[in-house]
């Protein structure tokens, strides 16, 4: 099964980057973001799940939905195969067809490539 994990802030490490600056806030936003991802996509609520002490390691497996604003910032992660921008107007408020349309295609190619 797919995993994917969503990144709008991280709560610990050197770089700690907020969506809103209120945590609570934050992860219902995210919660909010993945629940309906995972709806679109047809896939349990458990393969859609926040990551919020993120180290900016990469694993290959999951794929990483990652607020545009971290990504700007974090040039290194930029154009790697599972690591997807979502705009961070986007997280805030739970718009998902722009992530959905992406994840679709790489999903795709991932399944034609197997």
């Amino acid at each position: 099964m797919t995993e994917i994990k969503v990144i709008g802030d991280i709560l610990s490490g050197k770089f700690q980057p907020a969506l809103t600056g209120n945590r609570i806030v934050d992860a219902a936003l995210i919660d909010h973001f993945c629940q309906n991802l995972a709806v679109a996509l047809g896939l349990p609520q458990t393969a859609v799940h926040a990551e919020h002490h993120w180290d900016l390691t990469i694993a290959p497996e999951p794929i990483y939905l990652v607020d545009d604003h971290i990504l700007a910032v974090t040039t290194h992660l930029r154009g790697l195969n599972n690591v997807i921008a979502v705009a961070h107007k986007d997280l805030l408020r739970g718009q998902i067809t722009a992530t959905q349309q992406a994840l679709t295609n790489r999903l795709s190619l991932h399944s034609t490539a197997n």
